[in-house]
Parts: C-alpha cells; structure tokens; sequence
C-alpha cells in the first residue's frame, strides 16, 4: 500500500496507515450551520407581486439581473484568489470544504460558515480541479489538483478531512508536453478522475488519474490535441468541454479537441453546469463588476448578472475566479449546490445559492 511505511506529521494527528484517512469528522454545531442558513432565507427581501420567489433574486435592474449573495468567506491575509474549486462531503452535506488557491502560493480551506480552517503554503497554482469523490483500495480519499508553472507539473492533494489538512498525494508525475498552462476536471468515476491539462501553447492533454493498485496512484496521459488558437483556462460541464485564451475567445470543444461552438470575449474563469434544465456556462473576465451567463451549447449571451450585498454580507464588486457545484452543503440555503465567486478588489469569496442563480437565469432568457 502506498501509505505504508510512511508517517506523515500533521497539527492534530498523525497518518500512520491508509486507514487513518477515513476517520470520520464530528460538528459539534450542526444544528447551527442548518438553522443560519434557514435564517438567512428568511431575511430576503419579499416579493413585492406577492409570487414566491427564491431568497437571493432581487430583480432585473435595467440591462442585469441583481443577484444577492448568501455566504461571504473570512477574510485572510492574502494577496488574492486565482481559483476556487469545491470538496463537497455526501456522507455529512454541511461538511464539505471550499478550497482556494491564493495569488501569493499555497492552498486555502473554508467550512460552508465562511471559517478558514487550514492554509498549505506551496507553489502558486494555476486552475483547480476537485474529485471528492476518488477511492484508493475502496476508501474515500478526495483529492485535489491545480498547475504549478514553476515545476512544469500538476500538483496532486489529497484532503484529511479530520483535520482538515491538505498533504501531498503520493501520485505519479503529471507534466505536460510544453509549458503547461492550467487544468481542470472533466470526469469523476468510481477510483478515477480524468484531467484537461492546458499547455501555454495551443496543446491540450487529457490524462487519467487512477488507483490501479500500485504504490503510488497513476497518472495516464489519454489524448492529446491542438488547438486554433492558445487556452488559459478551461472548464467542464453539461457534457461539454469550454475553454478561453487571450486570443482565440471562448470555445466549446468536444472531448477530442475539435471546435463545436466559438464566440468573441475572453474569460479569466469558467463554470459550467445545468440550471433548471438548462445547460449554462458563467463566465468572469476579472475587470467586469458583472458575470456573463451564456448558453452551454450555442455560446450566445443569456445576460449579465451583478452579485449585490445580502443579509449582512457584501456583494461583488469585481468578479474574478469562480465556480460551481451541484453538491449539497446542507441547510436551506445549499441544498442544492452553491456558485462561488472570487472578489478581485478585496479578495474574498462569496457564496450564491445554486437554485437562486437559477432562477435568476429564467429572469434574464
């Protein structure tokens, strides 16, 4: 096994075998974490046309949607987010972690309060790329990934939720063909994750990450591709592949490499995922005070949005690294997943409800 004959050192225990990633976590303040949320909901703006409406969509406002944020995370001292990626937890919803890469280097980890509970200091990385849910020799051990430009490699984490502490997975190396650019996940099955690992040229890999039952967990190059024109960032969702670069606009690809829909613009941050139905692609250019939301399969512009103050909670001036999950975070607020979104003027998260987001988008069509 690879853990074997290894000690790895952590600040409230100390990982002697495999087993010992699988304890489980207790909070002591559950029905807290549930009834905040509810309280929140509650606390919304009604509707002034007496139609119920979700907690968080206030209304279009001239040519956006306003939408209000429902969660904002603790501030640290850091010199910004470059992206964010979720670990959520099936086992316990309002466990799971929202994870960060910090402008300055390392990896930092919020609860669903907001709380920052670990930093890893390490290598500034580029793109995040989650699979809470990897198994190695059928236990849960999420792991976690993002591109380090300075060892031309992707970095691999895996998450000890009872810490929580992020430590280095012992994983064979992943390095591109080329400089690489970013990465991001497209797939997560049952003890493997396959990556999209973009090169700095016009390169694109796919690699599998597995547990084959070997020492270390392997690490597969699949596919490689080039692309029209060079991708920075990438993302999947809704079965489809997105990408944006510098030059080339934004693209839907398919899962060899070919152009199926392109569209002027530029994106410093993609999300995908399926709202009510519909498949929807967000995206931030990081100068903005505004998202656009774009439809997943032709490309074209559904509408902006912009994220206003909430409950006690700020909204977003200017938009920057984001993301979304369907995953429950628990509560009522999070039922149903979460869009996370990066502010580049102070450099905080803030949290909007999934099914508010969603709604919103029917606002703006």
């Amino acid at each position: 096994m690879p853990f074997s004959g290894r000690n790895y050192s952590l600040r409230q225990h100390t990982v002697k075998t495999f087993a010992d990633f699988c304890d489980p976590r207790t909070l002591a303040q559950i029905g807290l974490i549930a009834g905040g949320a509810f309280l929140l909901a509650a606390c919304e703006p009604e509707n002034e046309t007496d139609t119920p409406v979700t907690a968080g969509v206030l209304d279009r406002e001239g040519d956006y949607l306003e939408l209000v944020s429902t969660g904002v995370m603790e501030s640290i001292d850091s010199d910004g987010v470059a992206a964010v990626a979720f670990l959520p937890d099936t086992s316990t919803a309002w466990s799971g972690f929202i994870a960060a890469s910090a402008e300055e280097g390392g990896i930092d980890l919020f609860d669903i309060e907001g709380q920052s509970v670990h930093r890893m200091t390490g290598s500034r990385l580029w793109g995040l790329a989650a699979a809470p849910g990897f198994q190695l020799r059928g236990e849960s051990l999420p792991l976690l990934f993002g591109a380090d430009r300075d060892t031309n490699l992707v970095r691999a984490y895996a998450l000890l939720r009872t810490g929580p502490e992020l430590i280095e997975a012992p994983i064979q190396p992943i390095s591109p063909q080329g400089d690489i650019a970013s990465v991001c996940g497209l797939d997560e099955g049952i003890g493997y994750v396959d990556l999209m690992v973009l090169s700095r040229g016009t390169t694109a890999e796919i690699w599998r990450v597995a547990d084959n039952g070997g020492d270390l967990i392997s690490a597969t190059r699949r596919a490689r591709f080039d692309l029209p024109s060079p991708v920075r960032t990438c993302a999947a969702g809704n079965g489809y592949i997105y990408a944006s670069g510098p030059a080339g606009g934004i693209v839907r690809l398919s899962d060899d490499g070919q152009v199926e829909a392109q569209t002027d613009g530029y994106a410093l941050s993609l999300a995908a995922g399926e709202f009510l139905g519909r498949p929807v692609l967000i995206l931030s250019n990081g100068t903005n005070d505004t998202l656009e939301i774009r439809d997943g399969r032709t490309l074209e512009l559904i509408g902006d949005a912009i994220i206003r103050d909430g409950f006690s909670i700020p909204g977003v001036d200017q938009p920057g690294a984001i993301s979304a999950t369907e995953s429950s975070y628990g509560g009522t607020a999070y039922q149903s997943g979460l869009v996370a979104v990066a502010d580049e003027a102070d450099g905080r998260i803030r949290l909007i409800a999934r099914e508010t987001f969603a709604r919103g988008i029917i606002v703006i069509d």
